[in-house]
């Protein structure tokens, strides 16, 4: 890891407080028109990908000699979506991310090779035999060469620390992906992984001056933000293996559990479950079955996982619920409780800040104003300095929103959640 990295851990205790250098009322920021669709494009425009650095994360990097069921063996035990992955005969340069995505590629392989050949009963594949499998003894160099072949290899996608919020939104719209490394310019090593849950919350905690502005308290459907229409769902009753097809090879990285009769939502399947599922059980199960328990931490009350607006909410308060909750989408629903649309984070972002602001990202932005005054080039020191300070500020302000509640009066913020129904 970089010195960089070092010295954040080893100074963010002994922070003063001080003013960020975050941009957010400035003149560019401010609306221009009470229906301003770029100001938050603008608000990423100005501010760069270090001012949304959290205080503290952690980041797992995997050697690519690794074998693929300790690897996978390894995502669980960090509870995390995803690792980066360095090449030891490249000195150690990162050049991937093995996700859980590749899990469920490996495990319907598997389960799919066993069926070619005949097997009677292929569904009963407990998924703790990866170890015995071809693919599971592979290390992950040897499964990118094959996924490779298959012409399914995405290079890894990076953004430098100094680039806009507003390039790496756009990176990630492009390049259809959820996370991308921030990288630091000195030493090309990974800073953190920016996300579009990072993302929106940056928005919502510096554009809040921002709310009053009228699009904003339209519907998302008004707004054609989401999916209103042929919304991929499961039931309780659907096979796994089916569910983890629809997950892989169709474009979702979540599915809402509906009952069949009603479609009422009563919980969400995502690729993440699919981890701990495959490991502790077998595919020969139902989505019900696989819901019961969620990676390890055992039983887990359905209520805690779906998370709704009524289909008549405002866009404002469907961004609120998605920062409250902490959560990658939200289904809307009617008043019976049935499912009409499924917003993402990256539906979310694309609508703020991507469509209506794309087109700045050959503008260079104004110049940033320091918090504090300073004479010629900082040096190294000073500009990490205000790196940490701007991290330690956003953290703070973060936790007091969450503490203090929403932006918005509370009749306004409130949400449903659905408990099961069986």
């Amino acid at each position: 890891m970089s010195s960089f990295k070092d010295i954040h851990h080893q100074r963010i205790s002994h922070m003063t407080a001080s003013k960020s250098t975050t941009m957010t009322e400035s003149d560019e920021v401010l609306p221009k028109t009470p229906n301003d669709k770029e100001a938050f494009a603008r608000l990423l425009w100005i501010n760069q990908c270090y001012e949304a650095m959290p205080s503290s994360s952690k980041m797992v990097v995997f050697d690519q000699g690794l074998l693929m069921h300790k690897a996978f063996n390894g995502l669980l035990a960090q509870s995390t979506r995803h690792v980066l992955l360095s090449d030891p005969e490249s000195g150690g340069k990162l050049d991937g991310i093995l996700s859980v995505t590749d899990f469920i590629k490996v495990m319907l392989k598997i389960y799919r090779e066993r069926a070619k050949v005949g097997e009677k009963e292929p569904t009963e594949l407990d998924m703790t035999q990866i170890a015995n499998e071809e693919i599971g003894n592979m290390n992950i160099r040897q499964y990118r060469e094959l996924i490779k072949k298959d012409g399914n290899l995405r290079p890894l996608v990076s953004v430098d620390a100094s680039s806009s919020l507003l390039d790496a939104a756009c990176i990630l719209a492009e390049n259809r992906v959820h996370r991308i490394p921030v990288i630091d310019t000195h030493d090309g090593s990974a800073l953190f992984i920016l996300t579009h849950k990072r993302i929106l919350k940056f928005l919502w905690l510096y554009g809040k001056h921002l709310a009053p502005l009228e699009y904003l308290h339209k519907s998302p459907k008004e707004l054609g933000i989401g999916t209103w229409s042929g919304i991929r769902v499961v039931f309780p009753d659907t096979q796994l293996v089916d569910c983890l097809d629809i997950l892989l090879n169709k474009g979702v990285s979540g599915l809402p559990v509906v009952e069949r009769e009603t479609f009422k939502v009563v919980d969400m399947y995502s690729r993440f479950d699919a981890v701990g599922i495959a490991l502790e059980n077998r595919l020969d199960i139902t989505v019900k079955e696989a819901l019961a328990f969620k990676s390890q931490g055992g039983p887990m009350k359905n209520d805690e996982r779906v998370v709704s607006v009524r289909d008549t909410e405002s866009f404002w308060k469907a961004v609120n619920v998605l920062v409250d909750h902490n959560v990658h989408r939200l289904c809307a629903v009617n008043e019976q409780g049935g499912i009409e649309g499924v917003i993402s984070l990256s539906d979310v972002i694309n609508f703020m800040v991507v469509q209506p602001g794309s087109h700045l990202r050959s503008v260079t932005p104004p110049k940033k104003h320091w918090a504090r005054h300073h004479t010629g080039d900082m040096n190294d020191k000073e500009l990490r300095e205000i790196l940490l300070t701007n991290a330690a500020n956003f953290e703070q302000e973060s936790n007091s929103s969450s503490a203090s509640g929403s932006a918005l009066p509370s009749n306004q913020n409130s949400y449903s959640k659905h408990p099961p129904h069986h």
